[in-house]
């Protein structure tokens, strides 16, 4: 029997507004998802530029600033919602190596460092850290951009891509002397000098190469392309701004951290098979392992002033080992999101494109591999 032309009509037209109420739902969540990520970075970074220069505390800013500080580092502790993820959990059963046997190595090791070694040892495991950990704040930056231009229908180019790398290695030549103030041997300090004065004029340097190199790609140009790029290129520039840690290191360090909980909370958000029932259930379940996990390792060096504690060599050694494995843990999550926001595998490409359904359009989602880490 032929189709009445009249129900083709009507057919048409329910799936031109489903299809426009699913594209306007999509452009709402991308909007609120790009906003996000810029405050995230813009606020804690303007708030603790402000508390450092001028001193002022007031307006509840002490409270904000200690909120801050816990965020910043409990953002390590939502990493653990991948374990508890079914879907995720497949991929870390094809990777045993870099999502359960590396991370246990890297806990117990590190806290028998911490247990065991003399200062001198401890003081280039925290080098070695700090190094680290500026690396990986700066692919968490490459992978922001390149979730940035894939919302925009565009992909972050080789030079962009390039120039921030630049800056993270200023960042990096930096953070060893900000941070390593009182650690670093003194044999080491005029290297560590000269790597500063490295890092404060080739930040200079690569500034100028990102102008050049984001306008000279002026079809791709576009107002929120230029706020991440800038955002994201100036983001280890406090490190050149002061003395006072809580500008040249925290700033940003808070940051990162932020960030990252906007990431996990579409992660953890979107993990419901079946969106319509209990949708916030993910994400609450990521905020309680944040919040209590966080709470315990942001606590634990605490103890150092228990009675107990103090006159008992063997909980004092314990101590010093569980301190240790919360470092440990740090440099696990590295690792874990090293592997997890790598777009260029394809287990990893699948899960994360299916979480960020709305970021990515048909004609993006085959070029998703640009990589993100977290």
């Amino acid at each position: 029997m032929e189709r009445s032309p009249s129900i083709s009509y009507h057919g048409t037209l329910a799936e031109d507004a489903g299809a426009a109420v699913a594209g306007y739902r999509g452009n709402l969540q991308k909007r609120r998802f790009l906003v996000s990520l810029l405050l995230a970075t813009w606020i804690p970074i303007s708030i603790l530029i402000f508390i450092g220069l001028t001193g002022i505390a007031q307006f509840g800013l002490t409270q904000i600033k200690i909120v801050l500080l816990f965020l910043g580092g409990a953002h390590v502790q939502a990493t653990l919602f991948f374990y508890t993820d079914s879907e995720f959990g497949q991929i870390i059963r094809a990777n045993k190596y870099r999502y359960i046997y590396a991370p246990l190595a890297l806990m117990a090791g590190s806290g028998v460092l911490f247990a065991l070694a003399n200062p001198v040892a401890q003081a280039y495991l925290f080098l070695f850290f700090w190094a680290w950990q500026t690396y990986h704040y700066g692919r968490q930056n490459v992978g922001i951009y390149s979730f940035a231009s894939v919302a925009e229908s565009t992909r972050a180019t080789r030079a962009e891509r390039l120039a921030l790398e630049l800056a993270t290695i200023c960042g990096i030549l930096g953070t060893i002397k900000v941070l390593g103030e009182g650690t670093v041997p003194v044999y080491l300090q005029p290297i560590v000098d000269i790597l500063y004065l490295v890092g404060l004029y080739g930040m200079i340097g690569v500034f100028i190469f990102g102008i050049i190199v984001f306008f000279r790609n002026s079809k791709q140009a576009s107002i929120l392309r230029g706020l991440f790029f800038f955002t994201l290129l100036a983001f280890f520039v406090p490190l050149y701004l002061s003395n006072n840690v809580l500008i040249s290191f925290s700033s940003y360090a808070i940051a990162h951290g932020l960030q990252y909980l906007v990431f996990m909370a579409v992660v953890s958000l979107n993990s419901s098979e079946t969106p319509t029932v209990n949708p916030w259930r993910g994400l609450l379940k990521m905020a309680c392992l944040t919040l209590f996990f966080g709470f315990i390792c942001y606590r634990l060096a605490d103890l150092r002033g228990a009675e107990f504690i103090n006159s008992h060599v063997a909980a004092g050694k314990l101590l010093d080992f569980m301190v240790g494995a919360v470092f440990g843990g740090t440099l696990a999550h590295f690792v874990i999101d090293g592997g997890a926001w790598r777009l260029r595998k394809a287990d990893s490409r699948e899960f994360m494109v299916k979480r960020f359904g709305f970021l990515f359009d048909q004609r993006t989602k085959g070029d998703a591999g640009a990589g993100v880490e977290g």
